[in-house]
């Protein structure tokens, strides 16, 4: 079977499924341009009865974690109690006032987390669906595989001045008295460096490469999943400053944790993301199994070798740049000791009245991942938590925590 990726000229090819070819075969590979095919393994069609689930609502049965539909069934959820129950915990122990968190298992799209909060609204929506929030830096990780696949190497090397907290016309020329400052692409990426993103899109990537990959990491689709989903809208300008800072994630486009978290599996999986879902099976009224949902391949969205350059330019985030600070302590331990994370953070602030966003989107280990998370933190003025505190405390969680909890109790047997 084939399946759809996106090449070095920025338009959609067909690609054999292991994709692995090199970057620089992309050119190579113009000529068998096609649509994305939807999915890479088959995916059986949820039951309707699952259109009114709600998966905030749960409860425990026997260590399961599962939910009561209106016709009489019940949805056995993939959720992991344990963590389930300690970032519920986490979110009402800080009264965030708006916030969520997602956890998958990137080889499978199992949804082993699902954290909607809020202190400061009672009714308020679902926020793991709701793409309400501004993508922020989040999006550079599409502008990463656009550049990479673009034949921008990860030690790509630009020297700038400004664009901390806004770009201006100036900041996309170079300006060998002013640009005193140089970063690679990788330096970039962790440091969230606006001005490097700015230049090096302005430099090589057009809109329509731009749309294709936005489009290809599940922007303006509705994605597959147990429930439906609204699109993540993304809006990509003609005009060039404007689309130097949609690259840099200076609004333009808007995401649901969901989406941020299948945006971080698609990258620990290789490159293809997967069909996320959060039912195992659906039990009917008399105690049959009438549904049973099995791991499957949403599409392949960038090469290996991209995903992989992308890997480690996201290590670089938890280890010199914007969350080193909440993965590693005042002695510059880590928090998740011998394990390596990848990830990127995202800030923006709106005014009137004055909402603080702030992302992370991530997975862990990042050699061998075994879940990916997004975490979205929107704060008042004043504030406690923000993002990157909430994935670390999910990564310390899954990653160091269970497992001692699993050891002892088999100790105790």
């Amino acid at each position: 079977m084939a399946i759809a990726m996106i090449g070095a000229t920025g338009s959609i090819h067909v690609s054999p499924t292991h994709a692995d070819d090199p970057i620089d075969a992309a050119p190579r590979r113009a000529a068998r341009a096609s649509s994305p095919e939807r999915t890479t393994a088959p995916a059986a069609r949820p039951p309707r009865a699952l259109r009114a689930l709600d998966p905030r609502a749960h409860r425990a049965v026997d260590g399961t974690l599962v939910s009561d539909l209106a016709d009489g069934s019940t949805a056995i959820l993939t959720l992991d109690p344990g963590l389930q129950g300690e970032m519920e915990g986490l979110f009402e122990r800080y009264e965030v006032p708006w916030g969520a968190l997602v956890a998958i298992e990137p080889s499978t799209g199992r949804v082993l987390a699902y954290v909607s909060h809020s202190s400061a609204e009672a009714d308020a929506e679902d926020l793991v669906l709701a793409p309400s929030a501004p993508a922020a830096s989040v999006f550079k990780v599409i502008t990463g595989a656009a550049l990479i696949d673009a034949g921008v190497g990860p030690t790509t090397r630009v020297c700038y001045h400004g664009g901390g907290s806004r770009l201006l016309r100036e900041h996309l020329e170079d300006d060998p008295r002013r640009d005193t400052l140089c970063a690679t692409l990788e330096d970039a990426m962790g440091g969230s460096i606006n001005a490097v993103f700015a230049k090096l899109s302005d430099r090589h990537l057009e809109p329509a490469t731009m749309e294709r990959y936005a489009s290809a990491f599940g922007f303006g689709e509705a994605l597959p999943f147990d429930v439906p989903t609204t699109p993540s809208p993304i809006d990509v300008p003609e005009d060039r400053l404007e689309r130097a800072r949609a690259a840099a994630g200076f609004w333009h486009s808007r995401l649901s944790p969901l989406h941020g978290a299948l945006i971080a599996a698609t990258i620990a999986n290789d490159g293809a993301m997967p069909r996320a879902r959060i039912v195992e099976s659906l039990i009917d009224g008399e105690g049959h199994v009438a549904y049973e949902q099995r791991p499957a391949v949403h599409r392949q969205v960038i090469g290996r070798l991209s995903a992989r350059a992308l890997n480690r330019m996201m290590q670089r985030t938890v280890s010199h740049g914007t969350a080193r600070r909440a993965f590693h302590d005042e002695r510059g331990n880590a928090f998740l000791p011998g394990i390596r994370v990848a990830g990127k953070t995202g800030t923006l602030s709106a005014e009137r009245p004055y909402r603080g966003y702030t992302w992370f989107v991530g997975f862990a280990p990042a050699d061998r991942p075994q879940i990916a998370v997004a975490a979205l933190v929107v704060n008042r003025p004043e504030w406690r938590i923000k993002a990157s505190f909430v994935a670390r405390e999910a990564l310390r969680h899954w990653l160091v925590t269970r497992p001692r909890q699993q050891r002892a109790a088999r100790a105790a047997e």
